[in-house]
Order: structure tokens, then sequence, then C-alpha cells
């Protein structure tokens, strides 16, 4: 008898092909990350950041002919804020995966190195030959960005380290319209603009300078403390003031002089009749002004505080324009005491992260980059590109003083065609160089950036307004405030670390043994009831070996992370060192977090677009439900916005919440119209309200606002819901409604007394789900507002969460947070269910 053949493989030949499958991506994957190429070259991966512009690519290829051993391999970090966000190349580096050179802001980089995550170039630059024709020399550098790229251990003693080479530099200036000052009789005895030299007279002319419509609208802003690019630090130090002490040990901010420089911004913006809100929604209407829209150049604002990348600006747009640059005012006692005009700095350096593979390579390409003859070439390439497009070449700041003096004098100061105003500009900067002060140089310094942030914030919007209360002590509470998170950190870095390191031995033969034992009790089953159930080894094997793609990513990416996530949460722990046991300290940490706090209570919040998105998508549903033509189409146009993706819905509502957006446009014409202009007229009869006025709301940059901006969008995207409820009223029997019409029942009651039973289980699904996603809620909040702006209105749970993870690896903290979401998830969804026994109605049932 011939055996039939079944189609079907052994099962060894499917296990046997499976294995190969994943040597072979094993092979791939090792031969894909090795450092090495096919034709022998040794690789160099290169993030380079956006301002080497193309010409990277020539000086790539100059490279690699010097040097045919190696093979740049260029790339970039792709992050949004290299500074605050440099969460790629962390992860790259705590992965062993890192580039080789990287294009890093300087400021960042002293805290990176207290993290170990950066090599130490101190060794490298001693051991140049003196004859080496790329020879780094740290003399022809300017001091303090030499200073802003070294790190020493606060109280420790050491000698300053070197950790990256500057490239870049750029400092702050004030920038005046001319045109506009002389407009305003702003001019000296000569009839020439006079631009402000102290504080008081730079806020005097802010209120002559700004400009509003016949319908109050803000049209021109005076001066605005935080537009361009100034920030409360150089306020601080105009007043005198440091943000922290001569070692590094301790945050100032909430010193006298600081104060002081808060204040005064704040008094700036109070000038204004709308305050801060007025300022700043027209401020976000500028960020996709730029080029030859830009509202300096186009006359929007008249004066502000920027830096000197915007003298090349000028020159690509309006050379000919009439404006002045002088250094920032000073306090008027101060400059009648004779203290000099200020300014700060920042800008890049290039690092090698202390887990790259090729140092030797990264180092030589450092070197070259470094050199004259690379800056020449990538200089020369910006000229040879701006010049084919009509605009004029001006160069911009670097680290290096020699390099840049050279490029002024070449293409500035013995280039007769550079307009006077430009080359004015020029000299106030290269005059305020040599004096320029940097940011505090620490472990904390990105904390401290971002706290420095929160208190100007809770500053110009007056958080700590009180009755009674002295306007300088509501600044110095913002700022008391801010800092203390800062100095916790700071206390627990400068502190010995403890004592106890993590053994994961013991933790990992435990998960092994949490994955065993399920295994080892399903084989004992199985050959326990095989002869009771006829199972057939055949078939039990081959469905374990369908099943065990899902179990080993289960095992390795969800169970896993799952279990050692609770160990971590009672740890100190940052990726690139050590775990360390702290036991509670980070859950007592959180309940000290005012961030925990504000994070609960913006989420608590959105939990009210749950019933709103639920009675929307019903209201849809119950629309649809009906028999009538078309109604494929009127489906497909409610549930598309479901199926947009959220990166370009997000994009769409910030056009749609711009001040200039339809959606604030047709909010400002609704408000215009007779019959609310008629409500306005009645509510300023009333006493004490007689300045009351329509407004249209300013959604995301509003703290009364964002919230709903959001929930507004979701509401957009309702239509996903319908879906659910479309299928629930469908399952309903028409019995029901019959009988219930025929014992008289309207509309109303029928759908409150059937139609809404019924759907009591649809009610529950839909509830239980949108509380876990809005717990959960992220995505909208990361793209519309960063960093939970404005006044960390929109900082939710998830996000704080994310923040603590993956800008600052406190991965301990973080874990601590995930398990009290999880913990809260978990209690809210057994209280529905629990809930749910007195109201949802089954059909069975």
């Amino acid at each position: 008898m011939v055996a039939t053949r079944t189609g079907q493989i052994p099962l060894w030949m499917a296990a046997a092909l499976a294995g190969c499958l994943v040597l072979a991506v094993g092979i791939w994957t090792w031969r894909s990350t090795r450092n090495a190429l096919p034709d022998g070259r040794t690789p160099i991966v290169f993030w380079a950041g956006g301002s080497f512009g193309d010409d990277i690519y020539t000086a790539v290829y100059r490279f690699e002919r010097e040097n045919p051993r190696y093979k740049v391999i260029l790339g970039t970090a792709a992050a949004r804020d290299m500074t605050g966000d440099a969460q790629r190349l962390l992860s790259a580096i705590a992965g062993n995966v890192p580039p080789d050179v990287v294009w890093f802001d300087r400021f960042a980089v002293g805290e990176w190195a207290a993290r170990n995550a950066l090599t130490d170039l101190t060794p490298l630059l001693d051991a140049q030959a003196p004859d080496d024709p790329y020879r780094i020399d740290l003399n022809e550098f300017y001091k303090w960005v030499i200073d802003e790229a070294s790190y020493a251990r606060p109280l420790s003693g050491e000698p300053q380290r070197i950790y990256g080479i500057p490239t870049s530099a750029d400092i702050r200036v004030l920038f005046v319209n001319s045109d506009h000052l002389r407009q305003a009789g702003l001019v000296d005895e000569a009839g020439q603009p006079r631009p402000p030299r102290t504080w008081e007279e730079l806020r005097e002319y802010s209120r002559r300078l700004t400009r509003y419509d016949d319908k109050g609208n803000l049209v021109r802003l005076g001066f605005a403390p935080n537009y361009g690019n100034s920030w409360l630090y150089i306020y601080a130090w105009q007043a005198g003031g440091e943000f922290m002490n001569p070692d590094r040990t301790r945050v100032t901010m909430d010193s006298p002089p600081v104060v002081r420089a808060l204040r005064f911004m704040s008094d700036v913006y109070d000038d204004y009749r709308g305050g801060y809100e007025e300022v700043e929604q027209m401020q976000s209407a500028f960020v996709l002004q730029q080029g030859v829209l830009d509202p300096f150049i186009n006359g929007k604002v008249s004066m502000k505080i920027d830096g000197d990348w915007i003298l090349p600006r000028f020159g690509d747009w309006k050379p000919n324009m009439d404006f002045l640059t002088v250094p920032a005012p000073l306090p008027a006692d101060r400059l009648a005491a004779g203290h000099q005009p200020v300014t700060w700095a920042g800008g890049w350096a290039l690092v090698i992260p202390s887990t790259a593979k090729n140092k030797a390579g990264a180092w030589k390409l450092i070197q070259f980059m470094s050199s004259w003859k690379t800056v020449q070439l990538l200089e020369q390439g910006i000229r040879e590109r701006k010049l084919a497009e009509g605009r004029m070449y001006l160069p911009s700041t670097k680290a290096n003083r020699v390099h840049y003096e050279r490029l002024v004098k070449q293409y500035v100061d013995d280039n007769p065609a550079v307009p006077p105003r430009i080359r004015q500009g020029y000299a106030v900067i290269k005059d305020m160089l040599p004096r320029t002060l940097i940011r505090p140089v620490t472990p904390v310094g990105q904390l401290l950036w971002n706290q420095h942030q929160v208190a100007y914030e809770n500053g110009v919007r007056h958080r700590y307004a009180a009755p009674g209360r002295d306007r300088d002590e509501e600044m110095r509470l913002a700022l008391a405030d801010a800092q203390v998170i800062v100095q916790e950190q700071l206390d627990q870095i400068l502190q010995p670390p403890p004592p106890t390191v993590v053994n994961w031995r013991p933790y990992f033969a435990m998960y092994a043994t949490l994955v065993v034992v399920p295994f080892a009790l399903m084989v004992a089953a199985y050959h326990r009831r095989k002869r009771q159930y006829a199972y057939k080894a055949r078939e039990v094997g081959a469905a374990m070996l369908f099943a065990s793609p899902w179990i080993a990513g289960f095992v390795l990416f969800v169970g896993g992370p799952i279990v050692f996530s609770i160990i971590f949460s009672f740890t100190r722990y940052d990726v690139l060192s050590p775990a360390r046991y702290v036991g509670l300290g980070n859950y007592a940490a959180i309940l000290s977090d005012p961030f925990f706090f504000k994070s609960l209570g913006n989420t608590a919040f959105m939990a009210l677009r749950i019933p709103v998105v639920m009675a929307v998508s019903l209201m849809i549903a119950m629309l649809l439900n009906r028999a009538i033509g078309g109604l494929g189409v009127y489906r497909t146009i409610f549930y598309m916005p479901a199926i947009v993706p959220l990166v370009a819905s997000s994009l769409l509502w910030l056009w749609l919440f711009d001040k200039t957006g339809a959606l604030t446009v047709f909010v400002q014409w609704l408000l215009a119209t007779p019959p609310l202009q008629a409500v306005q007229w009645m509510v300023r009869c009333i006493p004490g309200l007689a300045d009351f006025t329509f407004a249209a709301p300013r959604w995301l940059q509003s703290e009364t606002w964002s919230k709903p901006s959001l929930i507004l969008m979701n509401l957009w995207a309702a239509g996903g819901g319908m879906i659910i409820w479309l299928a629930g009223l469908q399952s309903i029997p028409p019995q029901l409604y019959e009988a219930a019409s025929i014992d008289g029942a309207g509309p109303w009651r029928r759908f409150r007394h059937v139609t809404l039973p019924m759907l009591s289980p649809y009610i529950l699904f839909n509830s239980v789900v949108g509380l876990i996603h809005t717990l959960q809620i992220f995505a909208e909040a990361y793209i519309m507002t960063p960093d939970g702006k404005p006044g960390y209105s929109t900082l939710f749970y998830a996000y704080h969460l994310f923040n603590q993870a993956f800008r600052y690896f406190r991965m301990g903290y973080a874990s601590a947070l995930a398990w009290i979401l999880f913990i809260l998830v978990l209690s809210l969804t057994l209280l529905q269910l629990w809930l749910s026994k007195k109201w949802v109605h089954y059909e069975r049932s």
C-alpha cells in the first residue's frame, strides 16, 4: 500500500530551518556591527551637526584621502534638543554601540563627563607631536570655551580635564531697529538713534515702541525680555548674580541679584495690556516666520537680545537694514558704579563617547575638523553657495579665536561690500567675546537649566502672587522653589554613592526559575495526561514551535523588563554606572517631588475627555445607525480622523491653534457677531466689569486652555469609538423599542431606558479602556507642548516618567514612578469593574 503525502514537513526539519534562520540573522548582525568594513578600512562613525552643512562631505572626502585606512560614516543624533534631550546618544553609549565622534552641545559636556559618558581628551592633547600639522593648540581658543568643555568633580581638588574640543561659539547682544527709534523720537542731539544703556531706559523704550491696532491686538513688540535668546541668565549676571557658588556645591538661584533680574523681566511683561500671555501668544506665531519673514527684519519687533547668528541672517535677507548692535543694557546703578556690559555664550564641541570603538581614528578626525585648513574649506563652501544665491557671506563665530579673527578680517573688515551697520555689529561682538560668561559647569547643569526656566515662567506668570505679598518676595519664592530639586540632586551626586552594588546573578536565577517552572509543569502534565486526552507528541511539539517566537518575545521584552523594573525601583541607576540599593528612597523622593503631584493633577484633569469623547462618538453612531443613502461614505468620513497618524494630526492642530490659525480666526469672528457683542455690552453694565471683553482663547499658550485644547483635539478623532457604539446599537433587539413605543415612551425615554441599559457593557468597556489610555497620555503633549509648557500645564504623568527615564536617565526613580502608575491603573480598573455590578446589564442576565 502506498502512503499518501500530507504536504507536511517533519518537525525536526522545521526546527532545523528555524535554527538556520536564527543563525543567519545572528551572523548578519555580527557582521554589520563589527568594527571593520569589507574593504578592510576601519569605520569612524561621526554624528555631525547641521551647522556643518553639505560641505561636510567634502571635508570627510579630504580626510579619507589623507587617511586611507579610515572610512567616515556620517550620521546625526536626530534629537529635538541635544542639550536637554540627548537620549539617543546616551542610549547608544549605554548600549555599547556609540558613535566615535559627536558634535555635542558644549554646555552638556560637563554633566555627561561627570557620568563617565565621555572620553577624557587631556592625554590625547598632551601626546600631540609638536610638528603635527593638525596639532590642536588650546592657546588659540577663547578661555571660556575651554572652561565650558572641561570638568572636574566639585571639591575633589583635581585639575580640570578636557572632554571636548570646541568648534563654535555664540554670544548675546542687543539688536535695535534704528527706524523705530527715530519714529519714537529716541535720538541723541545729532538726531541719530540712541539705543538704551540701562534697564530703566530699556523698559521705557519698550513702552514707547510697542504698538496695538484699532481692535486692541498687539502688532509690534517693543521689547520682550525672553524673545530672541537671552534667558534669565543674562539679566542675573547683569545684576551681579550667579546661579551657583564658586565651588559649584550650592545653588544660588534665590540670591537678591537673581530676584532683581526676574522682577525686571516680570515688570517689562506686565507693561503689556495682556501681560506675559499676550506676548507669548504673539511670539508663538513667530516660530514659523524665519528667513525673509523674520519678525525683527519685518519690523514686528523693535528690540531683542539675541545671538550673534543674527548678523549672517541680515546678510542673507536684508543687508541694508538700518539697525544697531550694542551690548545688552545694565541696571543704572551698576552702570554708574563702573561695571562693564556682560554677555553669555554657548556653542558646540566635538567629543568622543567613553565606549567608542575607534578612539584613535576619532581623535584624528577631531584634529582634522579643528584645523584651519578644514575651517577654510567649510567656510569657502558656504561662501560660494551664498554668492551663487545672490546673498552676502558673513562668517559665524568660532571657538578658535585665531580662526575667527582671520575670517572677520578677510570677509568683513577688508570687504568694502559689507554695510557699515553689519561691520559695526561684528566690532561689538569682537569686543565682547573675551569677557563672555558661561553657564555653570556642573553635574546638574541640564536640570539647573530646566528649573531656571520653571522659575522664570512662575515669576512672569505671577504664580506666587498673594494679597499683601511683596513683588520681590514673590519672585524669590518662584526661584527658591525651583532650585530645591536641583540642590537635592546635586547633594546626592556629591555624596558618596550607596555602598551596596546590586548583584544581578540571584535575580537572573530567580527569573530563569520563573520561566522554566511553568514549562516543567506543562511537560509533567503532558506526560501524565497524554493517554487520557490522546495528546500527540508531534502536534504538541509543532504547537510549541509556532508559539516559541511569542514566548521568547514575552520572556525577553515584556516579562523580563517588568520583573527587573521592580528591582530597579529600589536602586539608584543611571545606566552608565552600576545599580546601587537605596531601599525606599525613590518612593520617598516621589512624595516630595512637586512634579509628581503636578503631573498627577494634569492627568486627572484629562479624565474629563472620557465622557465627552464617549458622548460624541455615541452621538455619531446613532446618526449613522439609520438606513440612509451613502451611509458608507459618512462612516468613512467620521472614521478617517481616527486613523490619521498622531504626529500628522498634532501638526495640523498646532496650525489650527495658532494665533492666526483657522480655529482662532473663527472664534474671533464668532465673538464679533452682534449677539455676542450684545452679551458683552450687558456684562459691561455690571458694576466692576466695565472693562470686560470677549477674547479668543490663547489655546496652547495658556495654562487655562492648554489641556482643554488637547481634549478638543481628541474630539476630532471621536469617530474611532463610533465603530464600537455602532456594533452595540445594532445588537439591540428592535422588539424592545417597539414595546417601549407601545407603552407610550418617547425618544428620550427610549434612549434612557432601552438604549443606555443595553449599551452598558459597551459603556464599561469604553470607560475602562479610555481611563487606561488617559493615564498614559504622552504623545500629544510631547509633540505639541514640549516640556509640558506652558507652565507645566501639560506635563502628564507618563511625560514626567519619560523625562526621568530617558532625559535624566534616573532609571530607578522612573521605575518607581512606573510601578505607582501600574498600581493606580490596576486599582481604578478593579474599582470600575466592581462598581459595574450595580449598573451594567448583560443580555443573558
